[in-house]
Formats: structure tokens, sequence, C-alpha cells
């Protein structure tokens, strides 16, 4: 899951730290705190669809202008990412954060769910289709597909069939080198 936020390094509390006081005077954590830290555009790749949403989600107040002094200045230096698949969280804190976000999300206006994917399928049964790796790869050259684009999309956002992922970067490979040797 994604969460955009309007201001860069966001920060949102998602579980409490907990602690008992003991006798002596020291104190037993019985819950860790668990913090959603946002990345900001920097150190983590924002998507053009992203980016659009934010402008019609977020209320940009006070915006730098290029050298012109009229013209504003792109907003995309002001967000932040949260990708939960890259945090390093265990299945149970990644699905505990998604449910978190979720839940705060429509009492919150610093951060949106993103739920747009940023490329799209090579076409609408893609993630679906059960031929083989070969078949699909054949088809997308027949239809003149990107296939750097197939394979991005495969890779992080489709169902990252390795069997496709090795037969797109094979053919990849083959293309490269037949317009080295070409030129």
């Amino acid at each position: 899951m994604r969460a955009i936020s309007q201001y860069g390094e966001y920060g949102i509390q998602i579980q409490p730290q907990r602690q008992k006081g003991m006798g002596d005077g020291s104190i037993q954590i019985t819950q860790e705190p668990i913090y959603a830290k946002f990345k900001p555009m920097a150190d983590a790749a924002i998507y053009e669809v992203e980016i659009e949403r934010a402008h019609k989600t977020f209320a940009f107040r006070g915006r730098y202008q290029h050298i012109d002094e009229a013209t504003p200045a792109d907003i995309a230096y002001r967000l932040s990412v949260l990708d939960t698949e890259q945090q390093g969280w265990d299945e149970e804190t990644r699905l505990l954060v998604e449910a978190r976000l979720v839940e705060l999300e429509p009492l919150n206006d610093d951060f949106f769910i993103a739920t747009e994917k940023p490329l799209d399928a090579p076409f609408p049964k893609w993630d679906t289709s059960e031929l083989p790796a070969f078949q699909l790869v054949a088809n997308l050259v027949e239809m003149g597909f990107d296939l750097s684009q197939a394979l991005s999309y495969e890779r992080v956002f489709g169902p990252a069939r390795a069997e496709v992922i090795e037969a797109l970067e094979a053919v990849i490979a083959d293309q490269q080198v037949e317009e080295t040797v070409s030129a």
C-alpha cells in the first residue's frame, strides 16, 4: 500500500508504546510503538498519477515561484510517500499499519492512500492470463508494446511471475544486441 502526504517527512503514530512501572523504579515495555514515517520525494519515487491526485486533494498554501516570479513551482518537492511493502515490517505489522491508515484516512487531510496503479497493464487480462510466458511476450512484440514498460509493470504492480519476467528480460536483451549489431 502506498500513502502520499502533503508534507515532507510526514509521520504518524500507528500504535502507542505501553509500559508498566516495576517495583524497583524501572519500567517494562509491554507494547512497542509503531510509527509510519513517510519519505520525501528525494528519497522515494512518487508517480505522476499520485502527483495529479495530490493537486486535486491538497490545498497547498504558499508555493515557491520560478525565477519569473509569476509561475508557481511544481508541488512534487513538497510531497512524501509511505510504501508499506518497503518498510521492513513483518507481515503482521504491515497489515496492522495498513488497517490503521485506512481507518485514519477519512479523518485526516494530511495524507491519502494511493489506489491507482501508475502503470497500466499491457492489455486488460494481462494479470490473469494463463498463456505461456513466451506467448505473452510474443503477443507484446506483435502489438509493438514497450517491453521495458511491461517488465516494470510485471515486477512492481503485476503478479510478478518469474517466468514472464525472465522471458521479457531475454527478449529485451536480444533486442539490445540486435540494435547494437545493426548500428
